[in-house]
């Protein structure tokens, strides 16, 4: 089975076409460097994404808090991350990269703020 996949680890963008049979690559083209290949083996085995997202704060000139995963997460828990997420809300005087929840859904990952508010 032959997949296509956009590189996004870099400005290049280079677009990867992997030939697979289950576990195993059997070819990659279009990468311009190791970081696509990377890329690709990473995206097959479990693809990862960094959050943005908002969480309610109260006290605050604004009603949104924005924040981050400070690593990426397996995206197959987004859902389950946007779900715990929706039920936070924290005070205001919050200072940029304070850790608002710890090992969000299990993933030893971190949810920070990415502004002062």
């Amino acid at each position: 089975m032959i997949k296509h996949f956009t590189c996004v680890i870099c400005p290049i963008g280079c677009e990867i076409d992997v030939e697979e049979n289950g576990d195993k690559v059997i070819s990659m083209k279009g990468n311009k460097c190791a970081r696509g290949k990377e890329f690709v083996i990473q995206e097959l085995k479990e693809p990862m994404r960094v959050l943005t997202t908002t969480v309610r704060i109260k006290g605050a000139e604004f009603n949104m808090l924005p924040v981050r995963t400070d690593k990426p997460i397996p995206k197959r828990l987004i859902p389950i991350t946007m779900e715990d997420l929706a039920k936070i809300e924290v005070n205001a005087h919050v200072k940029m990269y304070k850790v608002i929840v710890k090992n969000i859904a299990g993933t030893k990952v971190n949810i920070i703020a990415t502004r002062s508010m």
